[in-house]
Parts: C-alpha cells; sequence; structure tokens
C-alpha cells in the first residue's frame, strides 16, 4: 500500500467516525425531545453510535477487501 491508499483510508476512517457521532447527536436530541432524562439520552447516544460505528467498519472492511 503506497502512501496515497494509506492516507484515503485514514479519511475514510475519520468520516466513518464523524458520520457516527452525527448520527449518536441526532439520537441525544431527539431522544431529549421526546422528555427523557438525560441518562438514558446520554445510553442512547451511546447505542447509536456504537451500533452506527460498527456497522460502517463492517462495510468499509468489505469494501477495502474487495478493491484489494
Amino acid at each position: 500500500m503506497n502512501t496515497t491508499h494509506t492516507a484515503l483510508l485514514m479519511m475514510v476512517i475519520s468520516l466513518a467516525v464523524i458520520v457516527s457521532i452525527l448520527a449518536a447527536g441526532a439520537a441525544f436530541a431527539v431522544t431529549r425531545w421526546g422528555g427523557e432524562p438525560v441518562s438514558r439520552c446520554v445510553a442512547a447516544f451511546g447505542k447509536t453510535f456504537g451500533t452506527t460505528l460498527t456497522v460502517l467498519a463492517a462495510v468499509l472492511t468489505v469494501v477495502i477487501t474487495a478493491i484489494r
């Protein structure tokens, strides 16, 4: 793998983390607007972040393996 591929891979991983944080923030906001206490909102944030990041990591693994 050359440096361009490594840099692109790092950018894609960073984008996956950012998308996960945005999805988790939306889950936190929706839960909070629903009138739930902050502890449940934080739990929703954590669950959504973990789930989204796991799904994106699985998809990236398949794509990167297919490209190589």
